[in-house]
């Protein structure tokens, strides 16, 4: 038997929009729409089936921020915002509010909508489901597992069981009805003061009335604590008159943990795509910004005025770096290693760095200057680095020293036999602090998921745990040294290559000058970015025709086809991705290459674009030395537009 079409309910003013979405998401999904906000909030209400809402933020009755925040207290139903880049102050109070599953901008990717519109109602189906699993938990819990204490009128206790003790950690089995709380180190949900008599849930029971559920802490001998819900339900009598009270005590410290997680994740995701839209368009800024400075500077004489010119140039370069930077931190791509050397890793993300820990504590780098290569992840390094500086600042909270060194070392079969280390050639990365220092149990679990020895809410026990699973994912070592009040040392050992990717480090940094002949088509919807880079190529001497959109370059194609010699795209386009009309137009000119470009983070390009291994791409934001350099060898070697095919 076919399951049921989940469903879902579109709602936007223009009645074209509704029909082409209901075109392309009729086949998966059972589809209603509306071009009423009203109308949709009262279908909301009335069907609770529906599990996903994909709304335009644009409309004349109310925008489509406001329409999904008054859905979010009717239905459980997922919330997807249509906007564009102009409403990001929408999205982004959309997502600090909570109240926003995802945003789609325009104009949408098809098949990425139909992708995101599922994974919502994936969503929505697995939160039905753990509902259904937590109210069946709840009942078990409340027959076989939660604390239950009950005391009579006179203060007599009538039930203290094993788990109420185990929640309050003692093993006493009586209460002093007026003092429990008290004795017991209950406090109030912000730790405050002990929990008072007006919101005692066992005392207000004893004198009649049943309580709502309220949140306490438990000051219960462990390190953290527990977060206990506590409700309140009189005692009656054969003659329904109140005899005592029952509270009954249910530890939510983990359920709130993963609570606070799950909403910083799904925060953390949005975030994380809005970031990414940003950065398209200030990279675009940056390619235009950094090509006429650079032109401008060429064409000068004078000694004074290039100076300046070098200025803005360093710091665009700057903006670049720290975008790609900030970026790395955000998104979520596959592994992406290259040869590089520790020793410029840590140069890198040291200026970040001393803002992150503060000025009380004082950073030192002891960086070998012939430091071997490494193979790994530039980003997933940062985040190394910078997750043991924080675990290091951390336990320095009145000051102190944090030094990062790196070295190359070799390991013989003794020393393997001593510290578990197979013997080699390594670079070591040395994360060293003045801190409190930690204990051999503590040792032993620090890099286990979700352990902490932090406050509640001060930390995820994920930091540790994420570099162990960098390193090990590189071919590493990890190895901790620490004693109370002597500080901790993190050594990581990263086999060390052979120096081939040294001698291209070593290669000159100078501009090459490119220059060709032939026809160029670019293909770019940022007329800035277009306009610049036709200027510069056109200056090497290439012919350069210009197209806005896909259509506009088929119908440059169908007039110069047999002419052009190379097809220079954007890779995230409207209308089709730059990879889609490269394929098309490949087949009427086989003969035609292509060059890929995109401001978009390079992992998430290539899997909008579906770019093939080889293909050759352009990263935003580029110089014009870089554009005639990429072009230059595209034009001389054999990068056709078959690269960029499945």
């Amino acid at each position: 038997m076919q399951a049921e079409k989940q469903r879902i309910l579109l709602v936007d003013d223009e009645p074209q929009v509704l029909l082409a979405l209901e075109d392309l998401l009729g086949d998966a999904f059972a589809v209603l729409k509306t071009a009423s906000p009203e109308e949709a909030l009262e279908m909301v209400a009335n069907d609770h089936d529906i599990a996903v809402v994909l709304s335009d933020q644009r409309m004349p009755q109310m925008t489509g921020d406001e329409l999904l925040a008054r859905i979010n207290g009717s239905s459980d139903a997922k919330r997807i915002l249509v906007t564009a880049f102009a409403d990001l102050s929408a999205v982004i109070r959309a997502v600090n509010n909570g109240k926003l599953f995802a945003y789609v901008t325009k104009p949408w990717n098809p098949r990425d909508l139909v992708l995101m519109v599922q994974k919502a109602a994936d969503h929505f189906r697995l939160t039905q489901e753990l509902a259904r699993e937590r109210r069946l938990l709840t009942s078990i819990l409340n027959s076989l597992d939660e604390g239950i204490l009950a005391a009579d009128r006179e203060g007599n206790t009538l039930l203290f069981n094993p788990q109420a003790a185990k929640i309050l950690g003692t093993s006493e089995r009586q209460i002093k009805l007026q003092s429990w709380a008290q004795d017991f180190g209950v406090f109030t949900a912000d730790r405050k003061q002990n929990l008072p008599a007006a919101a005692d849930p066992l005392l207000r029971a004893v004198s009649g009335e049943k309580t709502l559920e309220t949140e306490a802490w438990v000051k219960n001998g462990t390190p953290r604590g527990a977060t206990v819900a506590l409700t309140g339900t009189p005692l009656v009598g054969d003659h329904d008159d109140v005899t005592g009270g029952v509270a009954v005590l249910r530890d939510v410290t983990r359920q709130r943990d993963l609570e606070t997680q799950l909403s910083q994740s799904q925060k953390m995701e949005a975030i994380g795509r809005l970031a990414g839209g940003v950065a398209h368009d200030f990279n675009n800024l940056l390619v235009v910004i950094q090509s006429y400075a650079e032109l401008l500077r060429d064409d000068l004489r004078e000694d004074s005025k290039r100076d300046d010119l070098d200025e803005i140039l360093a710091a665009a370069r700057r903006a670049a770096a720290l975008t790609k930077q900030l970026l790395a931190f955000s998104r979520s791509e596959p592994v992406q290693p290259t040869e590089l050397r520790l020793s410029e890793v840590v140069k890198g993300i040291e200026k970040m760095l001393r803002r992150i820990i503060g000025e009380d504590i004082e950073l030192t780098t002891e960086l070998a200057a012939s430091v071997g290569v490494v193979r790994a992840d530039a980003g997933q390094l940062d985040q190394v680095i910078l997750n043991l500086s924080i675990n290091a600042r951390d336990a320095m909270r009145g000051g102190g020293r944090l030094t990062i060194s790196t070295q190359n070392v070799s390991f013989d079969g003794e020393y393997e036999n001593e510290h578990d280390i197979p013997p080699g050639e390594y670079v070591m990365l040395a994360v060293t602090d003045s801190g409190t220092g930690m204990d051999a149990e503590t040792q032993r679990r620090i890099f286990e998921p979700f352990f902490t020895t932090k406050e509640v809410g001060q930390g995820t026990g994920l930091g540790l745990a994420t570099v162990y699973g960098i390193v090990s994912q590189s071919g590493g070592q990890i190895r901790v040294y620490s004693e109370l009040g002597h500080g901790t040392a993190f050594k990581i050992y990263f086999p060390r290559l052979d120096e081939v990717g040294a001698a291209r480090e070593q290669e000159s940094d100078e501009i090459r000058s490119f220059t060709g002949s032939g026809t160029l088509l670019i293909v770019e919807d940022d007329a800035a970015v277009r306009q610049v880079a036709a200027r510069v190529l056109r200056d090497r001497g290439y012919a350069v025709l210009e197209a806005r959109r896909p259509s506009e370059a088929r119908r440059i194609c169908a007039e110069h086809g047999s002419t052009i010699d190379l097809l220079l795209t954007d890779v995230i386009m409207p209308e089709c991705t730059g990879t889609e009309l490269a394929r098309e137009l490949s087949r009427l000119h086989p003969r035609m290459r292509v060059v890929y470009m995109s401001g978009y983070p390079g992992g998430a390009a290539a899997r909008a674009g579906a770019l093939a291994p080889g293909a050759a791409y352009l990263e935003k934001p580029f110089s014009p030395a870089s554009l005639t350099e990429k072009i230059g060898l595209a034009m001389r070697g054999s990068t056709i537009a078959s690269e960029g095919s499945n």
